[in-house]
């Protein structure tokens, strides 16, 4: 009787040791998944902010020469209300920029859903082998 528990030990810690190995590659690869996906996301933004600040620095000194170069073509009489007009076409303008600033950032794609979708499939394969 004690050599067939002698027989079985083995084969149950080799069992044990090859569900746990199989257990610690899944979380490894999630994990190396989500850092992937962290860094692209991370090039991602960087990107976009680099991107953006060219636009803001480049737009802003073409509005603040075309200004200047109306006002200074329009004469005295029109300086005045020539401001105030630009100034409103500015103010809408900045207006719609945020507008589609704010759509953009609300319809961005969920952050890690590779991951996500990854470990749904896993919690599926499993709820499936039960």
């Amino acid at each position: 009787m004690g050599d067939y528990e002698e027989d079985q030990h083995p084969g149950i810690f080799a069992s044990m040791r090859r569900m746990c190995d199989t257990a610690l590659a899944a979380v490894y690869d999630r994990v190396e998944l989500v850092s992937i996906e962290v860094q692209e996301e991370k090039e991602r933004l960087i990107h976009l902010f680099v991107l953006a600040a060219v636009v803001v620095f480049v737009g802003n000194m073409a509005v603040l020469m075309l200004t200047l170069t109306i006002v200074y073509l329009a004469g005295d009489r029109a300086r005045g209300p020539l401001l105030i007009a630009l100034t409103i076409l500015y103010l809408a303008g900045a207006a719609w920029g945020y507008m589609a600033l704010r759509k953009k950032l609300v319809s961005a794609p969920r952050v890690f859903n590779d991951t996500l979708s990854e470990l749904k499939k896993d919690r599926d394969w499993l709820i499936s082998r039960k």
